[in-house]
């Protein structure tokens, strides 16, 4: 048996538990994802337009009626939002429990991949692709430059154990008028870290590192590079980082969206061929236009398979335990990218 051991992010300093001994653990979870190309019942289905807000942004042919058939990609405000623009920022608050917490406020919007109910994401066609990829940059540079806009979150839920609600493929954009938690923590990580090791950027430091180890990279191309962290939080989690320095998600070039798509998308069909069903999310962080002290941040998408659930130890001592080691996740993923070229 395989000794557990602990495990520290270079960047953040969270401390894992691997497990490996319990990685035969079947994932129970699984769940046929839906084949129809049309849901009557489903709000995001072509046809369905008038239930739901008035599109934002849209990829569609030249003539098309807004909120109309006929497009390839919508961008539409959520109907249950997360934070809202209708609630007015006030002054900071401070100590325990005020009597007039601030208000959430921030835009939620979602980003319909398809017009068709299924496949997901990482089935659709390359060029289709390469539109969702396209609008979410569109949307998180559009976002950005708002007032009161210092964190965009892009992320993405699929499967029954994400959080998410809808089998549609779509991806959503929180904004908050702060740095988030998960940024602040990374910010800080990487400034320790250029302290620490000398290095121009924390999160290119961790990429080359990984190249030249070569055991947890999944995957390298013109502009990304694709690994299991050594510190993985849960079972076959990757990161993809972009090779220029970005701090935001919103300044990828045209040509880097094309690339990104196709990496992106062979991650995901490599994912769902090793293990059919399997829920996941995806998270991309990115600062406001405006805010400051995040030169140094560094963008990058983090995939998040949600094939165990966390137990009573990890929520009461706050280590996260994996039960996969990102060494045999990366070896899995890689034979799987191979067997699809």
């Amino acid at each position: 048996m395989t000794v557990s051991e602990f495990r520290t992010d270079p960047i953040t300093g969270r401390v894992v538990i691997m497990v490996p001994g319990r990685s035969a653990r079947p994932n129970e979870h699984a769940i046929a994802p839906p084949t129809a190309s049309v849901d009557p019942n489903c709000p995001f289905c072509e046809g369905n337009e008038g239930k739901t807000p008035a599109e934002v942004a849209v990829v569609a042919p030249a003539g098309r009626r807004p909120n109309s058939p006929g497009w390839q990609v919508r961008a539409i405000p959520n109907r249950f939002p997360t934070v809202s623009t209708d609630l007015v920022p006030g002054p900071a608050v401070s100590g325990f429990a005020p009597s007039s917490p601030p208000p959430a406020f921030g835009y939620h919007e979602v980003v319909i991949e398809s017009p068709n109910h299924a496949p997901s994401l990482g089935l659709l066609p390359s060029d289709q692709v390469v539109r969702v990829i396209r609008t979410c940059r569109d949307r998180v540079r559009e976002l950005s430059q708002r007032p009161r806009v210092n964190t965009v979150t892009l992320f993405e839920n699929t499967g029954p154990e994400s959080g998410g609600s809808l089998w549609h493929p779509h991806a959503q954009l929180v904004t908050v008028p702060e740095l988030s938690p998960a940024l602040r923590e990374e910010l800080e990580g990487a400034a320790a870290y250029i302290v620490r090791r000398g290095s121009r950027c924390a999160f290119e430091a961790v990429r080359e590192e990984e190249l030249r180890d070569g055991e947890r990279r999944v995957f390298a191309s013109a502009d990304f590079t694709g690994y299991t962290p050594y510190a993985s939080t849960v079972p076959y989690e990757v990161r993809v980082v972009p090779h220029r320095h970005m701090r935001s998600f919103g300044e990828m070039t045209d040509e880097e969206t094309v690339t990104f798509a196709a990496d992106l998308a062979a991650l995901l069909g490599a994912y769902l061929a090793s293990l059919p069903g399997a829920s996941y999310n995806y998270v991309v962080r990115s600062p406001g236009s405006a805010t400051a002290g995040t030169e140094a941040y560094h963008w990058h998408l983090d995939f998040i398979p949600r094939l165990i659930r966390p137990d009573g130890f990890d929520l009461g001592s706050g280590y996260s335990v994996n039960t996969v080691l990102p060494e045999l996740a990366a070896e899995t993923l890689r034979a799987a990218l191979a067997a699809k070229r």
